[in-house]
């Protein structure tokens, strides 16, 4: 019984993150139907990009995983091996003419246009989650100033 809840939970998490993104998306076909141009374009060389960076982040973290193992080379050559398969693909579709946008000229400008977004976005999503950190830290730290009571003798 306690694995249907667990799936149950699971369900509805799902269903959540789903249709959350959904109902948004909905929303703002709805109100700017002219909005969506250049969406699939820019969601392609968002989801791209992305994967190549964090291809990149998550070899050096398995490197340094597989070192504390005493087996570096193992995360190494298979991270590598995503990362360049990463890098490929966005170079392939780049390439192809359809998805260069903001009159970038080259797949070297459109990549350098591409990284730049994401590490922008990355840094801001960072100081946002480390304010609502700070935020969380010092309302659960704050209490009442105390007094000293000295009682005499």
């Amino acid at each position: 019984m306690s694995e249907s809840k667990g799936m149950n939970k699971l369900s509805n998490l799902l269903l959540v993150a789903l249709a959350t993104p959904t109902v948004l998306l909905g929303l703002t076909y709805a109100l700017h139907p002219d909005i969506g141009d250049g969406t699939l374009i820019r969601f392609a060389n968002s989801m791209l990009t992305s994967f190549t960076m964090i291809s990149f982040l998550l070899l050096l973290t398995l490197f340094v995983y597989g070192d504390t193992r005493k087996r570096p080379v193992a995360p190494l050559l298979g991270m590598l091996m995503c990362g360049l398969t990463g890098a490929a693909l966005t170079l392939f579709f780049l390439t192809q003419g359809d998805l260069l946008m903001e009159d970038n000229g080259s797949v070297r400008a459109q990549a350098l246009s591409n990284v730049i977004r994401f590490s922008t976005t990355a840094i801001a999503l960072c100081i946002a989650a480390l304010i609502v950190l700070g935020m969380v830290f010092a309302s659960l730290m704050h209490t009442p100033p105390r007094r000293l009571k000295f009682e005499e003798e």
